[in-house]
């Protein structure tokens, strides 16, 4: 499973990572201008996104 974790603040973006990464490959955006690209870039290459955990206030949005 591919995974995308949007969080800006370091501790939670760490434990997010460490309770998901048994699932599938975490990859990591800290804001949501990276998220975004993030995201058009895996939709570009056929290989979207299976599950994203997204931050309520995210910055740069």
């Amino acid at each position: 499973m591919r995974i995308l974790i949007v969080e800006d603040d370091f501790t939670s973006r760490r434990l997010l990572q460490k309770i998901l990464a048994p699932y599938g490959e975490c990859e990591i955006a800290i804001n949501g201008k990276e998220a975004v690209s993030a995201v058009e870039l895996a939709w570009g290459e056929d290989a979207p996104y299976h599950l994203i955990c997204l931050d309520i206030m995210m910055p740069e949005m």
